[in-house]
């Protein structure tokens, strides 16, 4: 050992139970061990690993930390001339990294009179007075207690030295490992610059020359704190969308940068954003930045949804969590409206009415039903309507129409619709739907002529009818007439005929199941007309009284209908 090293250890009361050792080793030594003086220059370093076998090829770059974390470095010497002992200082900024423990490598086989002194405290032995010992610097000192040199003897000789645990205490974009200058570590083996506190020796004494390489402890930005807020247009209805917007604030007092990066949207409830997730930021002013997407719910459900949105960071700024927003979700609401099938039917022909359903949720279509009601007046005035009938909505919003009914009376009508809704839809009636059941055609005040006392004989058995008919429709019509007698003192003498031109027996069916009619056409807007027909009459309805129902029946195409009647009677004579 060096007498320097030697006197910093007599000095902190190392070496006095061994001086006589030493004092052995620095008379014998050199004949009794292999030693070799300066033959090479060694490199002190300090490594990313504790198991590393050799220094890197330049200053390591360490981390990047975060605050909190703790790293572990060795302290390695590189192809030195075989050493018997060493007293080493490595120092850090203790604002931002601090050593919390250290402990000896394998450079030396057997250790001895080892101290150990870390922010100024001694963890092992004591602490070297007057040099560079304090806050954030570690030295560590030993000797081979065998009084030989390390690696037998024989130089270059390499090892790991030491090594220390940090820990990262403060926000630094980096901060350096070194090694301390002091005025107490005047002997080094360091050449330049001057009181470098490393110092190798030999078991003769001899200082031995060593250059040195240091460390770089980098940290991540010390990210600033942020804010998340995020709002939609409330409330929407299901199957609707709605904006939802986020706000990232940097809420530095001062220095303040906008945000940059992403958010992410979510909901608590079923539906889905455009764009999809996540949404890139846009600057907003000075310390702002927003995206905006939108979301449509998919169910009503409870009636609300919770929309959060959350920040993941950027190299300068903070994640955060927005409170979530509570989006209002209601019911959507179709549109219903009706068309009659006639908004002047002539009295005694059919009306229904067909609704028309649009619009709701899903697309594909609602569920529910159609209920139509009938009033007896064109305002749909409440409590007068009466329940026609009720339908069930099929897919893709499809309608069935009304039950088709008959007004008793010319006059004002009305019809409306209403839709029961479902769970994710609401209830929806429709616009009154007037319509004005009109006059149909008819006998002209009930006039229908005929032979009261009928002689076979004088009218060539036939009955002679005349028919006086009007028509206030818009349209040309085709009239027949259907009646229908009996003998009033001999039942089963009957007659059903149906009369136009000519006649015929009316079929079982009715009068439009009738073959052969002859209808007779009435122009449109005719007030009255007159048409005549002949009946014939069997020669076994002779001394008979009968008595008959006379029905017009017209049509404008090829059903014919029902409209008002005349009865009355005749008598047959032969």
């Amino acid at each position: 050992m060096t007498h320097n090293l030697y006197n910093r250890l007599v000095k902190n009361k190392r070496l006095i139970i061994s001086l006589p050792l030493l004092l052995a080793s620095l008379f014998f030594g050199s004949q009794a061990l292999p030693s070799a003086h300066a033959q090479f220059t060694g490199l002190v370093c300090i490594t990313a690993t504790t198991t590393a076998t050799s220094c890197p090829a330049s200053p390591p770059t360490l981390g990047p930390f975060t605050l909190g974390q703790t790293f572990t470095i060795g302290l390695f010497v590189q192809a030195s001339d075989a050493m018997g002992g060493w007293d080493i200082y490595v120092a850090s900024d203790p604002t931002f990294v601090s050593p919390t423990s250290a402990a000896l490598g394998t450079l030396v086989a057997n250790p001895s009179l080892t101290s150990i002194c870390m922010n100024g405290v001694a963890t092992t032995g004591s602490c070297t007075v007057g040099t560079a010992n304090g806050p954030g610097v570690v030295e560590a000192t030993t000797i081979e207690s065998s009084g030989g040199n390390e690696c037998g003897g024989i130089s270059p000789c390499s090892g790991m030295a030491l090594t220390i645990t940090f820990k990262v205490v403060g926000g630094t974009p980096s901060t350096s490992l070194s090694y301390p200058t002091a005025a107490g570590c005047s002997t080094s083996s360091v050449s330049s610059p001057a009181n470098v506190c490393v110092l190798i020796a030999d078991n003769t004494g001899t200082t031995l020359p060593e250059n040195i390489q240091g460390a770089t402890v980098t940290a991540p930005a010390i990210q600033g704190r942020t804010t998340t807020a995020v709002s939609c247009s409330s409330p929407v209805a299901v199957g609707s969308a709605t904006s939802c917007t986020a706000t990232v604030t940097d809420t530095a007092t001062t220095g303040a940068t906008n945000p940059t990066g992403q958010v992410t949207f979510s909901s608590d409830g079923p539906g889905g954003f455009t764009p999809a997730n996540p949404c890139n930021l846009s600057s907003l002013g000075s310390n702002q930045a927003t995206c905006s997407v939108s979301f449509t719910p998919t169910s009503v459900g409870s009636g609300s949804e919770n929309i959060g949105a959350s920040y993941s960071s950027d190299s300068t700024h903070a994640a955060s969590t927005a409170t979530a927003f509570t989006l209002t979700v209601t019911k959507s609401t179709p549109s219903l409206t009706t068309i009659v099938n006639s908004t002047s039917p002539p009295l005694g022909s059919t009306v229904s009415d067909q609704a028309i359903l649009t619009g709701g949720f899903p697309s594909t279509g609602v569920s529910g039903t159609v209920t139509y009601t009938l009033f007896p007046n064109g305002a749909c005035t409440a409590g007068t309507g009466t329940v026609v009938s009720t339908v069930t909505v099929g897919a893709a919003n499809n309608v069935p129409s009304s039950a088709a009914v008959t007004p008793a009376a010319p006059g004002s009508y009305s019809f409306n619709a209403t839709y029961s809704g479902d769970v994710n839809n609401n209830a929806v009636t429709s616009a009154c739907e007037p319509f004005t059941v009109i006059p149909a055609p008819s006998f002209t005040a009930g006039r229908l002529h005929w032979t009261h006392h009928l002689s076979l004989a004088k009218s060539s058995s036939t009955q002679s009818w005349t028919a006086i008919v009007t028509n206030p429709l818009s349209a040309n019509i085709q009239v027949v007439v259907r009646i229908v007698g009996a003998s009033t003192t001999n039942p089963s003498l009957t007659f059903d005929v149906t009369c136009g031109v000519t006649c015929v027996d009316t079929a079982s069916g009715g009068v439009n199941s009738t073959p052969g009619l002859t209808p007779v056409p009435v122009g449109f807007f005719t007030s009255s007309t007159s048409f005549s027909f002949n009946q014939p009459i069997p020669a076994s309805f002779a001394n008979q009284k009968f008595t008959f129902t006379a029905t017009l029946y017209w049509s404008t195409g090829t059903t014919y209908v029902s409209s008002n009647s005349k009865s009355g009677a005749f008598a047959v004579v032969s």
